[in-house]
Parts: structure tokens; C-alpha cells; sequence
């Protein structure tokens, strides 16, 4: 019940969120938001009901570490080739004739040898993984040789997917990295209960599913006549070389930061309290990942205009498109945490008994996430301004501060030290970020708008603890779900917090009439 009202409400916004801001909403976005959501349940279903029930507690985080442990990994080895293809791209497609199009071959080449040199420094620090993982860890060492492909076809589906977005080809790599891999999973879990293949061949086969991803994406580009490889070094690779290494230095730096400051916490437990901590983990990172969902859609809305208002210096379109993407966010963020956090205890009843240390990690997590979604698309604004260096610069904060916050915390406070780890280092990130884009552009998230949003979100979920219990976990769910859902809509409604709400509330009344 809580998925779908989340489904429904934070889609119907950002896609009253796109027309503001893009003046329509064009078909492959709305395919592709679609896709992200129905993945997303999909994805729901395998983590948090069938993994946890069906699998080992060690099972279960080893599926998990691959991963985490690839999302820090895969902008290494393609030493963030991604973001430089979405961004010179059109200057290679406006002077050059797709057969003579060469960046492809190079983004491909690069990765090639960032995978060789991630497996090198795997040989070479060899001493240290065993080390850290053979007491509290050692599944993951027996295991480790399936990182080398898994990391290969993660690496290489990326470079692919950054292409077929660049091309205007969104859909597919969406659905197979959304959807595809999702059911794929939960039809090789299916195969597992059944005992039709071992968990080792399981695991073989989970790990490989990037490789299967993006064989299809090739194919599918191929029929499109889209895919060139080029191996002619042509006169704009020339040309743009220096401003791309240097554009690509400074984005892996930045993404290799931020993605290892969010992702440390399960490296580090796994060291030090053993894989079964790591499955805990997963479920409250899943239940915090939820409320970044509306961020994903917004997020990338909101780039490109923001990139066309910095050229045109429309500082009035900037503010706007920082305020109003502070207060979506911050309605469907609280809408989502307090949801989630109202029914967390019938939530754990569904799960076995060992889960439950990961209530009041969800707890902190989630609350920083509603940090990092309240404070609008500042990241998006930086990277797009004049200033985009600062978005490294960030980046190496967050780092100083989450890895020795992680230790320190997991170490003294066991699983709940990442929590309390995550919520302090994104609440002085996004702080900086907020101070830094004050001083520098007069540009603040905030409104009276976003004190009425609180207020209504405080109201609604004490409101909805007021509904006795009935003993059943699952209805305790949906009643509280409806109730919390009617107060929090309702009072976001009736004292016209957002203007893109009251409208999209308006075009869905009007919608109902016609029909009728």
C-alpha cells in the first residue's frame, strides 16, 4: 500500500515538475520514470521478502557486496568516461559522420585499461584484502574471483548506457538495468528455492547478468544503426583532448568521493563484525534508498535547464528551479520517511527476527536523506555553473568526514554507528553546499512553504499513530498507510503548499470529469 501511494504520488509530481520546467514532457522520459518505479517494486520484492527469507543471513550480504563494492569501483575503471561522453558527445556528432565518430572506441579503450589496472591492484593489495576479510569475512574471500567479471560487465554497460543516452536512446539501457537485471534476479531466486541450481551457480549466474545486459544493449544499438567503433583518431578527439582529461579527472574524483563516503559503511562492517551485519544493512539502505527514488527523476529534469539558464545567466529561472526543487523533494522525502517509519515496526514482523537491529539504523539514514532531498538540486547547480570545481571539492569533505566517522562509529556502536555516521556527515555536506551556494550566487532552497510542508508531515504521522493495532502486521500497514496518506495529501492541499501540486491535484480532477 505505502509503495503504491509513494509510486503514485512522487510520479504524478515529477512529471508536473517536468512540464514546468521543460514545457513538455517528452515520451521516452515518461517511459523511463516509469520503468524506474516498476524496478524499483521489483527490486523491493527480492530485497527485502524473498533474500532475506530463503537465503542465509552470510548469503544474502555476499549478493550484496557485489554491488556495493561495484558502484565505488565501476567509475574507477571507467575512469568516469560516462559523464564525459553525455558531455562532449554532441560536439563529436556535430562535425563528424557516425562512422568517423571516435569516442565511443576511446571511452571503450579507457575502460579497458581502468579494469586492467583495478585488477592489478587487486594482485597488488592482495596481502591486505585477506587480511582485513579472512576472520569476519571469509565467504567474501571464497568468492572474491567473481568480482573480475562482475566488474568487468558492470564497467562496460555503463560506457554502453552513457552512449545510448547520448544518442537519445534511453529506454533500453533503462529497462535492463531497472527491470531486466530485476527480474532476472528473482527468476534465478525461483530457480534457487526450487533447487534446480546451487547457490554457487546462483551466484555465478546473479554476477553475470550485467554481461547478458549488455550484450543486448549492443545488439539492440546495432539494429538501430547506432553503434560505430571508429579507430581513427579524429581531429575533435584532437582537438578536445585536454579540456576532456582535464573534465574527466575532476568528475572521478568527485563521483569516486561521493560514492565511497555513502558505500564505506558495508566495507567496513563486513571487516570488522562479520557479512551478517552487511544483510542488516541492505534492508534498511533499501528502506532509505526508497526516499531518494523522486530524486533520480527530478534530478536529471532539472540538468539540462539549469545548464541552459547558467549560459543565459537567468539567475530568476535558476533560484526558481532551487527553490521549487527543494520543496518537491522535501514533501515527497517526508512523505516517504514518515510513511515508511510510521508501520517500521509491523514492517519488521514481516521479516525474520534478526533484522530488526536495522530499525533505528533506517531511522538516521533515512533522516538524511530527507536532508539531501530538502535541500533541492544543489549538486546539479554547482556542476552546471562556473564554479563546478566546488563539486569536488565537496566531494573530498564528505570523504574526510564519512570513512573516519564510519570506523569510529561502527567500531564503538556496531551497526548502528553507520547510521548516526551517515546522518552527521550529509547533514554538514549539504550544509557546506547550501552555505557555499548562498555566499557565491544569492541562491537559497528555502521558503515559508517548507515550514507549512514540515508542519503538515509532523501532523500527519501523529495522526496516524493514533489507529489501534489489530495484530496483523499487514493490515496494521495499509490502515495507517491510508490514514497518514489522507492528512498528509490532504493538509498539503488545503493550505496550498505547492503551487505544482495544487495544479497537478486541478489537471487530475479534471481529468476524472471528462471521462465521466
Amino acid at each position: 500500500m505505502l509503495t503504491f501511494n509513494v509510486i503514485l504520488w512522487t510520479g504524478i509530481h515529477i512529471h508536473q515538475y517536468a512540464n514546468i520546467l521543460m514545457g513538455v514532457v517528452k515520451q521516452q522520459s515518461i517511459i523511463s520514470t516509469v520503468l524506474i518505479y516498476l524496478g524499483f517494486a521489483i527490486g523491493g520484492i527480492n530485497t527485502l521478502f524473498l533474500f532475506p527469507h530463503f537465503f542465509t543471513d552470510d548469503q544474502y550480504a555476499l549478493t550484496r557486496m557485489f554491488p556495493e563494492i561495484g558502484i565505488v569501483l565501476v567509475p574507477l575503471c571507467t575512469l568516469s568516461m560516462g559523464p564525459t561522453i553525455n558531455k562532449f558527445y554532441p560536439y563529436y556528432t556535430s562535425h563528424l559522420e557516425d562512422k568517423k565518430n571516435d569516442m565511443l572506441t576511446w571511452a571503450l579503450a579507457v575502460t579497458l585499461v581502468g579494469y586492467l589496472l583495478f585488477v592489478l591492484g587487486t594482485v597488488v593489495f592482495k596481502g591486505v584484502i585477506v587480511r582485513k576479510y579472512s576472520v569476519n569475512a571469509p565467504m567474501l574471500l571464497t568468492y572474491f574471483y567473481q568480482f573480475y567479471p562482475f566488474i568487468f560487465c558492470y564497467a562496460f554497460f555503463s560506457i554502453v548506457e552513457n552512449y545510448s543516452w547520448s544518442r537519445h536512446r534511453t529506454v533500453m539501457p533503462n529497462f535492463l538495468k531497472e527491470v531486466g537485471i530485476r527480474l532476472a534476479t528473482m527468476l534465478l531466486i525461483v530457480l534457487y528455492l526450487f533447487g534446480v541450481i546451487g547457490f554457487d551457480l546462483f551466484l555465478w549466474l546473479l554476477n553475470l547478468l550485467w554481461g547478458v545486459a549488455l550484450v543486448i544493449l549492443l545488439i539492440y544499438l546495432r539494429k538501430q544503426g547506432q553503434l560505430y567503433l571508429s579507430f581513427r583518431v579524429s581531429n575533435v578527439t584532437r582537438r578536445l583532448f585536454r579540456s576532456m582529461r582535464t573534465y574527466t579527472a575532476s568528475i572521478l574524483g568527485a563521483t569516486f568521493f561521493t560514492l565511497l563516503a555513502k558505500n564505506v559503511a558495508p566495507l567496513i562492517i563486513s571487516s570488522t563484525d562479520g557479512l551478517k551485519q552487511v544483510a542488516y544493512l541492505s534492508i534498511a539502505t533499501y528502506l532509505a534508498t526508497m526516499i531518494q527514488v523522486p530524486q533520480r527523476s527530478i534530478s536529471s529534469i532539472a540538468l539540462p535547464v539549469l545548464a541552459q539558464s547558467w549560459i543565459d545567466k537567468n539567475m530568476g529561472k535558476i533560484h526558481e528551479i532551487y527553490q521549487k526543487s527543494s520543496l518537491l523533494q522535501l514533501i515527497a522525502a517526508l512523505y516517504i520517511y514518515l510513511g515508511i517509519w510510521l508501520s517500521i515496526d509491523s514492517f519488521f514482523q514481516l521479516l525474520p527476527s534478526s533484522y530488526s537491529v536495522g530499525k533505528y539504523v533506517f531511522f538516521f539514514l533515512g533522516l538524511s536523506k530527507v536532508i539531501d532531498l530538502g535541500t533541492g538540486v544543489n549538486a546539479q547547480l554547482l556542476s552546471t555553473s562556473r564554479l563546478w570545481r566546488f563539486d569536488l571539492y565537496s566531494s573530498v569533505i564528505l570523504v574526510i568526514l564519512s570513512i573516519p566517522l564510519n570506523y569510529t562509529l561502527i567500531r564503538t556502536f556496531g551497526i548502528m554507528g553507520s547510521g548516526y555516521a551517515d546522518f552527521l556527515s550529509m547533514l554538514v555536506f549539504n550544509c557546506i553546499r547550501c552555505v557555499f551556494i548562498w555566499k557565491k550566487f544569492g541562491l537559497q532552497p528555502f521558503t515559508r512553504q517548507t515550514l507549512k510542508a514540515i508542519v503538515i508531515a509532523v501532523v500527519a504521522y501523529g495522526v496516524g499513530l493514533l489507529p489501534p493495532h489489530t495484530g496483523n502486521a499487514l493490515l496494521d500497514i495499509v490502515i495507517r498507510s491510508i490514514v497518514f496518506s489522507g492528512v498528509f495529501i490532504g493538509g498539503i492541499l488545503a493550505f496550498k503548499v505547492s503551487e505544482d501540486i495544487d495544479s497537478t491535484a486541478r489537471a487530475m480532477v479534471q481529468r476524472i470529469r471528462r471521462k465521466r
